[in-house]
């Protein structure tokens, strides 16, 4: 199948051999499951699909990253511990990927299941002089990285604003390189729960380190394919690499995909800014098929501002194919040619749904009522998650 990587900024045909082995940046459990979570998965879930119809073993990776700075202040705030608040996000999270009906990944690791992993890597890089000491805090030191900063071609004057963005400390004095990261915090606020008794002393792994770490452990490296949203480029992602290079000698993956925002009001959904819709509204008005369908409208390297009015084109479609019973064979086996084609040709879901459209036109004629037929259809619908 056809993808853009976002490394080479060109389109390449995804072939693995027999297996493929993918890890896709989840969910912070604390503002769980708004449509840009949903549409960045319905690319990994289409991707999957075709993949598995091919005959190919997917071993998708989609961790949850329950260790992070947000949570504890959006916990502290709602006045609850940090635990209880990621555990009810994850539940309500699970319950609206199984409502969607997405497949299941291969394993959906929590970052605070990994933390010894986190720390041993952490010391490693220490004693390979990757990494120094802030104080008690410790910081990746990019200067020994090659190239770092440089992976997806941003533009340099971009990086430091990106780093402050997202949760990076660009003026921290005694830093080697503005751009150096954290990689563990030491904690020592008795009233702080987040925190681990490990041998770097009490404290949490920062958040690049944690995806490095769980890829490795559960898929080795290289893997074939790694990605999310696109807001992730850097500094994450360009780091995890960094991170990988430094403990491995390897690149972390072959390739990288990654998932353009959906917009309100112009602007990226994102908890910060507040601008979110949450598919658990979504669905107690419209099915899981109808929100796939509207999220089909947009292409994942473009994303766009989000209309509500497409879950009523979506919706109508739907009830249509929901309620086709007989079948013109010649219509139905070139709706499977299609779907097929459409996915490879690098996910274009806007030619998925003028197929669909064009099904519907052309299934009037010469029509036969059969289960056998009927089964066919289903099977072809679940090429696309329907």
């Amino acid at each position: 199948m056809k993808l853009y990587d976002s490394h080479t900024e060109t389109i390449f045909d995804f072939k693995p051999k027999k297996e493929a082995k993918i890890y896709v940046c989840g969910i912070t459990p604390y503002d769980a499951a708004h449509l840009g979570h949903i549409f960045t998965f319905l690319v990994y879930d289409l991707i999957s699909r075709l993949l598995i119809y091919r005959g190919l073993e997917v071993k998708l990776v989609r961790n949850i990253t329950d260790v992070d700075e947000p949570i504890y202040v959006r916990a502290q705030e709602m006045g609850l511990d940090y635990r209880e608040l990621a555990r009810n996000q994850i539940d309500k999270f699970d319950l609206i990927m199984d409502k969607l009906g997405f497949l299941k990944p291969y394993q959906e690791p929590l970052a605070s299941s990994y933390i010894h992993q986190m720390a041993d890597n952490v010391a490693s890089l220490v004693r390979t002089k990757y990494a120094y000491y802030v104080g008690e805090d410790i910081y990746f030191d990019i200067g020994k990285i090659q190239n770092y900063g440089k992976y997806f071609n941003l533009p340099p004057e971009l990086l430091v604003k990106l780093l402050k963005k997202r949760g990076g400390n660009p003026e921290l004095s005694l830093k080697h390189n503005k751009l150096d990261f954290l990689l563990w915090r030491n904690i020592d606020d008795p009233n702080d729960s987040a925190k681990w008794q490990t041998p770097l002393g009490l404290g949490r792994p920062g958040w690049h380190i944690e995806c490095s770490v769980m890829t490795q452990e559960i898929l080795g490296s290289p893997i074939d394919l790694h990605g999310g949203g696109n807001d992730l480029l850097f500094p994450h992602h360009e780091s995890e690499i960094a991170q990988t290079r430094a403990l491995h000698g390897n690149n972390l993956s072959k390739h990288w995909v990654h998932v353009a925002p959906l917009l309100l009001y112009g602007e990226k959904m994102s908890k910060s800014l507040g601008n979110l819709v949450f598919a658990e509204d979504i669905l107690k008005q419209y099915k899981a098929q109808t929100l796939k369908l509207a999220l089909m409208k947009y292409d994942y390297q473009v994303g766009g501002e989000w209309v509500h009015g497409y879950l009523d084109q979506a919706k109508i479609l739907w009830d249509k194919l929901d309620h086709v019973s007989k079948f013109n064979r010649d219509n139905l086996e070139q709706l499977k040619f299609n779907l097929i084609k459409d996915l490879e040709d690098n996910l274009n879901t806007c030619q998925i749904l003028n197929d669909l459209n064009y099904f519907l036109l052309n299934n009037d004629k010469k029509f036969e009522k059969s289960e056998e037929l009927n089964k066919i259809y289903r099977q072809t619908l679940s090429l696309i998650g329907l």
